[in-house]
């Protein structure tokens, strides 16, 4: 089964699950003291930009013309918050059950990282858009003002008529330092790095549980992985949780349900914790 097929499949357990808990997790709060210390470590800066990159995911074409439109309307309107605070850091890809070796936890020199997913459902008839935050973006006013940009947007409704043949669409508008083939420069920046000492996961993180369907199929492997932020109380971040690939919709729901157990020690900045983003990898292997 293809991961796009997939990730629609566990969009709204991601957005009703994983949202519902986030107010329960456990919270660092900041301090005056390493909120200097953190912005005194930094070393140089990069340059580095926010790329936008509108997508049809309920698997029919969206012209690559109209694409660049809707693009270009959500440029146009979007107002960035002030300040603006980018303090999720970029990380490596971690599996739960290899720990890396003390060599491997070294700090190391990384810029802040941003990451968005916004959905929304277009119709011939006109109807208002009602944007979702498919991926939070953990940049205070950030969400806000990316979801009002999409509203006004969806006003010239001639942008966001479906394709012919189609009554409706769905539509991701993905916001992002990271770029793709598909993706438009929108805010371009100096960002700076800092000596990051990566999150580790913890050495008795429990395992996910091998899904009885899968066993009953005669299957014997399976592979999820997910992509998140690991807060600073080293928790997964379930509000930022994307599906990067997966064996099949069971397995992935089944790391899914084991997520929320997982726990890191959070990555630091001279001893302070900050936020990371990190490839969290789930195998199923039966004995």
């Amino acid at each position: 089964m293809s991961a796009n097929v997939i990730r629609s499949g566990l969009a709204a357990v991601l957005v009703a699950g994983a949202l519902s808990r986030t107010g329960a997790q456990r919270a660092v709060a900041d301090t005056t003291r390493c909120d200097s210390i953190v912005a005194a470590a930094r070393v140089d800066t990069m340059p580095a930009a926010i790329f936008l990159a509108i997508r049809r995911v309920d698997g029919g074409e969206l012209p690559v013309e109209q694409a660049h439109a809707m693009a270009d309307y959500v440029r146009a309107s979007f107002r960035p918050p002030s300040p603006f605070q980018l303090t999720t850091f970029s990380g490596p890809a971690r599996m739960r059950v290899l720990r890396p070796t003390a060599s491997d936890t070294a700090s190391d020199l990384r810029a802040p990282m941003m990451s968005a997913v916004y959905r929304f459902t277009a119709t011939k008839a006109g109807a208002p858009v009602t944007p979702r935050v498919m991926r939070a973006s953990l940049i205070p006013g950030f969400d806000s003002a990316a979801i009002a940009a999409i509203v006004d947007m969806a006003e010239v409704h001639e942008v966001i008529v479906p394709p012919a043949g189609a009554d409706s669409m769905r539509i991701d508008v993905r916001l992002s330092t990271d770029s793709t083939p598909d993706a438009r420069r929108m805010i371009s920046a100096t960002f700076p790095r800092m000596p990051v000492q990566d999150a580790v996961p913890k050495r008795d993180n429990p395992p996910p549980e091998f899904p009885a369907d899968e066993k009953a199929d005669s299957v014997t492997s399976g592979e999820v992985v997910f992509r998140f932020v690991v807060d600073r109380a080293g928790a997964p971040d379930l509000a930022t949780i994307e599906l990067v690939r997966a064996t099949s919709l069971r397995f992935a729901g089944a790391a899914l349900k084991a997520l929320p157990a997982q726990r890191f020690e959070p990555a630091t900045i001279h001893g302070c914790a900050v936020a990371q983003a990190i490839d969290y990898s789930f195998s199923f292997v039966l004995p």
